[in-house]
């Protein structure tokens, strides 16, 4: 189901007036407002005012925008919008506007904080969406090409055109790259973007987007991967804490590297990008502006039915609702607003024509975000074409908002026809505002002249409490490469007034490849944690100088969170014996901390056996509660090394007498689960000429306690359990007797589906035969289960689809996700198979489905029944409370959609759908089959998570192919399932939900 919430602003029963008059009339235009006249249509918290600095016809459809350092403003508009100029899938019939995209460059001549000089500097390009300023010209973020322009002659207009990257895919106007940012590292960062694409450099590939975002060199043009993945939207904080938004999720945390996670092909890392705030993804947001005409008929079309208005409540027939369209999340970095707005986050809703705010709080590793304004937006407008898309923190400390200024703001693939065709999506791409949000009793600073600003100067700005006043002093310093900057930096890293002083003079240092070791010691004793942690970081590469290799020790016990995750991470760049001793001691010192842990994880490739060996004979460490985690991680890891002997050093510590069974049972099956993941078993591994025979010994020593241990009714479900995940790397001969034989109606559930799981491993014809020999003694979770293996393998499903076609398993009983699996099939003569066998694919005529089913949302629905449907058809993807699984979107985020929407959400999922819940088919060179959405990639693997929130993590080396099916998560069919009675009562549950209090 898709975030986006539609949000009423009128009565139901006013809206249910209009219902019989023709289109056209209840399709009345909004006027827009003239910019003289805007300031009375906001409303400001704290004595806060929105100054208009510009607006049409001097700048329109802005996005993104950029000071120089002499405080001119490079605007990037994005005339075209909503339409692709080339046919997309979601704009098949093309024909936007070409090229029309422009860059302006605004100029105060006065001085009066207007800008009243503007110049067309750039046109002919795509929908630019994001500008950064570099050596006196920008660069320009235009799908699909990065360009350069500079002005070289003096004339304000760019002569020298230049396109630096090429192959930024544009399917979606919604889920372009944007967003470029200098970072603390003297590298401009930007969002790539949901479109995915080959980014190339003179023709040569340089890397594949899609859910990575990434840095580059403005000198050398370097690309560096880095996480991503969000919308529209990106930011750094002071310290250089990146933050995005996407739609409902309005703000959250970049929390772990690219290059970190990607430093180990067994590595299963979780969410690299964190929601952060307090009260979830879908944030309430109390607007003041009117539903657009167009919103009102389709919103009537769900509502003008007397009964469904009886059952909703009070509140539900105004505006309320939650973010639906997150923009810009920006983090203040200036100096002009009162001490608690520093570090403060503000979120557009352009769909809510509003500012949200946000105050951050560390929380370990990251971060927790609080809504600042309590029942009401920081700004708020009664003017529906005000668009907040962006945020720049400008010269003079205060924050810039960027206003698109547009009659409608929706992707035209989710106006339905009828409606479009009496809509101008373009209306408005001549207009547009910048206003500066500024405190009470605020007078603007001199404008600033720093592109000709002594050395000295920009280096004491370094320590200015002005974070654009720093950045900006920082490139130029990094542009000009002046060694009379590098003496003077030197004593700001030690002497600067504020610990950000002293980070950014390391910056520039290094920068200037003249950062000494001597000073990175310096920073590593610093009294600010903050100073601390980005030394680390800076010295990573070398680590193993003996000033830092005698200082980093002390770290271990630093008292800073931040500080021992970045030492973790780091210590990876060292393959040292001390790296890996301190790795060691981080371990026993900080058992607990998970995040700690995959630190360490990242940073032990090749040394994780030492690692798990030297854990395993500390002292009473495998004994704690905590341990277990990270011994089960370490075999993990050893079991997915290249090196074959990885594999049986970590089996020969694991299966040592002295190791409980309870534990051996863990980390056997965490190193079987390594190995799987190169395509490599257990077996193969123990039945070689080379193993040890004290292995062999060992191992079939401990298979045979499993096979007795799972037979045994008196031992606890949980050690059964333990011994059938064991058997699952044992010989299948031995294995698949002793397995099966646990399928029976008297034993518990878990266990059955321990076998299950276990017999995953030993997929062949004769396993199939068995585990469809029980098929009607199984429960639903059971049979959910063998279906999700059999599917993996030809001769599974093969044999799957013989049971159905011979009523051995009848097909209601296949669970509507895994018939789209099974209909979609990569192979064409099991998909045709399944399409016959499953009675047909769903209807291609959604809208006719849709037709059929309106009706039933004229009834009053049970609530109670919608939870029971609930509970069978949608549970393993979404989760509400304490039940199903947390897969798909957050079912409370959609809960005020009209009963319509969600109707339509239901019954034509892949309609809206978004690109993060859209699945991919991957194949391995063994032949396993696997389909999901992809939760997680690094360089080395790639996570497909799938219903019930199972996951499977990939080795790269070992996907012969991955497909897109460009299809949601969510099946289609799901009306073979789904009474219209059913479908009323479960929009009837999810129209109830409440969200959860913190």
């Amino acid at each position: 189901m898709r975030h986006l919430l539609l949000v009423l602003a009128l009565p139901l029963a006013v809206v249910a007036q209009d219902k019989d008059r023709p289109l056209a009339d209840q399709l009345p235009r909004i006027p827009p407002v003239a910019p003289g006249r805007a300031a009375a249509t906001f409303r400001v918290q704290h004595g806060f005012q929105l100054e208009l600095v510009a607006s049409e016809p001097a700048v329109a459809d802005p996005v993104d925008a950029c000071f120089d350092a002499n405080g001119r403003l490079y605007v990037a508009q994005m005339h075209g919008y909503p339409f692709s100029q080339e046919p997309t899938r979601l704009n098949p019939k093309g024909g936007g506007k070409a090229d029309a995209g422009v860059i302006r460059l605004l100029e105060d001549t006065t001085g009066d904080g207007r800008f009243d000089r503007s110049v067309r500097f750039a046109d002919g390009i795509r929908w630019p969406t994001s500008v950064c300023c570099y050596d006196g010209g920008v660069f320009v973020l235009a799908p699909p090409h990065i360009h350069y322009f500079k002005d070289t002659d003096g004339d304000l207009v760019a002569d020298l055109r230049q396109i630096v990257f090429s192959g930024f895919a544009r399917g979606n106007v919604q889920s372009l790259a944007s967003n470029m940012k200098w970072g603390l590292d003297n590298q401009i960062t930007l969002a790539g973007g949901r479109n995915g694409g080959q980014l190339v450099r003179n023709g040569q590939p340089v890397i594949t987007l899609g859910r990575v975002d990434f840095s580059f060199d403005p000198r050398t043009l370097k690309i560096t991967t880095l996480t991503g993945g969000s919308q529209f939207g990106s930011s750094f904080d002071d310290w250089g804490n990146r933050f995005v938004c996407s739609n409902s999720n309005h703000i959250q945390h970049v929390l772990l590297e690219h290059r970190y996670l990607s430093r180990h092909p067994g590595l299963s890392p979780p969410a690299s990008i964190r929601t952060i705030a307090a009260g979830g993804a879908a944030a309430p947001v109390f607007r003041r502006s009117t539903a657009e005409p167009w919103r009102i008929v389709r919103t009537r079309r769900r509502v003008s039915d007397p009964k469904t208005k009886a059952r909703l409540p009070r509140t539900e027939q105004f505006a309320v609702g939650f973010f639906t369209s997150a923009t810009g999340v920006t983090i203040y970095t200036g100096n002009a607003y009162p001490a608690a707005f520093r570090g403060n986050a503000f979120i557009g809703d352009v769909g809510g024509n509003l500012v949200h705010r946000k105050t951050m709080e560390a929380s370990g590793a990251t971060f927790l975000a609080r809504r600042a304004d309590q029942k009401v937006e920081f700004i708020t407008s009664s003017d529906n074409w005000f668009r907040p898309t962006n945020f720049v923190n400008g010269p003079d400390g205060t924050l810039y908002v960027l206003d698109m200024y547009r009659e409608t703001i929706e992707h035209p693939y989710s106006i339905p026809e009828d409606i479009k065709r009496h809509l101008d999506l373009n209306s408005g791409d001549t207009r547009g505002r910048i206003y500066r949000l500024q405190p009470a009793n605020w007078k603007p600073p001199t404008r600033p002249a720093l592109q000709n600003a002594s050395t000295s100067h920009l280096v004491a700005l370094l320590d200015s409490d002005n974070g654009w006043h720093r950045q900006t002093a920082q490139r130029l310093l990094w542009e000009r490469r002046d060694p009379a900057a590098i003496v003077p930096l030197s004593k700001l890293s030690r002497e600067a007034s504020t610990a950000l002083g002293r980070v950014h003079a390391l910056y520039a240092l290094d920068g200037l490849e003249t950062l000494p070791t001597s000073i990175l010691v310096q920073s590593l004793n610093d009294r600010s944690p903050h100073v601390r942690e980005h030394a680390i970081r800076i010295g990573e590469s070398r680590l193993d100088a003996p000033d830092l290799a005698r200082t980093l020790p002390g770290l271990i016990h630093d008292r800073s969170p931040r500080v021992l995750y970045q030492l973790a991470f780091s210590l990876g760049e060292s393959k040292a014996d001390w790296s890996l001793k301190l790795l060691q001691e981080l371990a026993l010192l900080h058992d607990s901390d998970a995040h700690l842990r995959l630190a360490v994880m990242t940073a032990c490739r090749d040394r994780e056996t030492r690692l798990l060996s030297s854990l395993l004979d500390s002292p009473h460490f495998s004994t704690r509660p905590s341990a277990t985690a990270w011994l089960r991680d370490l075999a993990r890891l050893a079991g997915a090394s290249s090196r074959r002997g990885d594999a049986i050093a970590a089996l020969t510590s694991i299966l040592r007498d002295r190791h409980p069974p309870s534990l051996q049972a863990v980390l056997l099956q965490a190193v079987g689960g390594g190995l799987s993941r190169r395509g490599r078993n257990v077996q193969t591994i123990l039945g070689q000429t080379t193993t040890p025979k004290a292995l062999q010994s060992a191992a079939a020593a401990v298979f045979a306690q499993a096979v007795t241990t799972s037979k045994n009714t008196t031992f606890p479900a949980k050690k059964r359990q333990a011994a059938a995940a064991v058997l699952s790397f044992a010989h299948s001969d031995q294995a698949v007797p002793a397995l099966t034989a646990l399928l029976s109606p008297r034993e518990p559930q878990a266990l059955q589906r321990a076998a299950v799981s276990a017999l995953s491993r030993h997929a062949s014809a004769t396993t199939s035969t068995r585990l469809l020999a029980g098929w009607r003694t199984f429960s639903p979770q059971v049979r959910s289960d063998v279906v999700d293996v059999m599917i993996q393998r030809p001769v599974g499903t093969a044999a799957l689809l013989k049971a159905v076609e011979q009523k051995h398993v009848l097909v209601g009983e296949i669970t509507p996700d895994k018939k789209q699996i099974l209909v979609n099939h990569p192979k064409p003569e099991l998909r045709d198979r399944a399409r016959r066998a499953l009675r047909g694919v769903a209807s291609v005529d959604r809208a006719k489905v849709i037709r059929h089913y309106e009706p039933a949302l004229a009834t009053s629905g049970d609530v109670a029944a919608g939870a029971i449907v609930f509970k069978k058809l949608c549970a393993a993807c979404h989760r509400v409370g304490t039940t199903g699984h947390k897969l798909g979107p957050d079912l409370v985020s959609v809960r005020n959609k009209s009963p319509q929407d969600l109707l339509v959400n239901i019954l034509d999922p892949n309609r809206e759908a978004q690109p993060n819940f859209m699945t991919y088919t991957l194949v391995t060179t063994q032949g396993r089959i696997l389909t999901g959405m992809i939760a997680t990639e690094t360089a080395s693997t790639v996570t497909l998570r799938r219903a019930e929130a199972k996951q499977d993590v990939v080795a790269r080396e070992t996907i012969e192919t991955l497909v897109s099916n460009g299809k949601s998560l969510m099946p289609e069919g799901l009306e073979k399932e789904l009474t219209p009675r059913q479908l009323a009562d479960v929009i009837a549950w999810i129209k109830g939900l409440q969200p959860q209090k913190k």
